[in-house]
């Protein structure tokens, strides 16, 4: 693991207070939300430390708060804590990514299938107003935005779908799988045009309602989105030596 050490309390710091917030408001799950974007978007990378103290320092608050924020980027699979070592980010493994992938696959499906199903005329809106800006940054080469599309593109679906419990299940592996993604789409351009390609035949599928169809090209999409994120993150400064998993082919 990398012994990075990020420095919280200057102006780039992980930590530091973004405009329109105001102390009171800076409860844990703020601080957390902060600090999920920050390793999300790789600004804190994989195995640098994140000080209590200084995390504490830079929002104003007790190291109370701060542990339970430590608590909930563990539960998002973004930090680890270890006795004596104190908090990291956690590291980007090839078996991690695998594992994520593996629910991805069949839950994503499963969200175009429902969608197909329940979405609604503003759904429908929605999703064309989100291709229709994916297509506009991948023409500008804007990654940040683009990849911000992506990300609102997949939570439409599982809104469309209109069910609660797939809903609660994705958000809980979201997080995690994000961070692979945006180092994807950094390291080649070929993740953008996947994704776009992908996303542009998966909403044609939803808006025309065909159940069968969608649930085919959501798990399509993310089995050609891991092969391509596996492949990035092994020519990526992020890889573990040694690390290995399951060929992407195989989910």
């Amino acid at each position: 693991m990398s012994s990075v050490r990020v420095n919280l309390a200057g102006a780039s710091s992980a930590a530091a207070v973004p405009a329109g917030f105001t102390l009171p408001s800076l409860i844990a799950s703020e601080i957390a939300r902060i600090l999920s974007d920050r390793i999300i978007f790789l600004e804190l990378p994989p195995g640098a430390r994140i000080l209590e103290e200084e995390v504490s320092a830079s929002f104003g608050v007790s190291r109370s708060p701060i542990r339970e924020v430590f608590r909930m980027l563990e539960a998002d699979g973004l930090v680890i804590r270890a006795a004596r070592r104190g908090v990291s980010v956690t590291p980007m493994s090839r078996r991690d990514l695998d594992e994520v992938y593996a629910c991805r696959v069949g839950l994503e499906g499963l969200a175009a299938a429902e969608a197909a199903k329940r979405i609604t005329a503003d759904g429908k809106k929605q999703i064309k107003a989100i291709v229709a800006g994916m297509k506009e940054a991948f023409a500008e080469k804007d990654v940040r935005i683009f990849f911000n599309y992506n990300v609102d593109f997949l939570h439409a679906i599982h809104a469309a779908s209109q069910n609660q419990t797939l809903m609660r299940i994705m958000a809980g592996i979201d997080k995690q799988a994000m961070r692979y993604r945006y180092m994807a789409h950094l390291h080649t351009r070929e993740m953008l045009s996947m994704t776009l390609e992908g996303y542009r035949d998966l909403a044609s599928a939803i808006l025309d309602g065909d159940v069968v169809l969608a649930r085919r090209r959501g798990e399509q999409i993310m089995r050609r989105s891991h092969g391509v994120v596996a492949k990035a993150l092994a020519e990526s400064p992020y890889a573990v030596p040694g690390d290995g998993g399951s060929p992407s082919d195989e989910l």
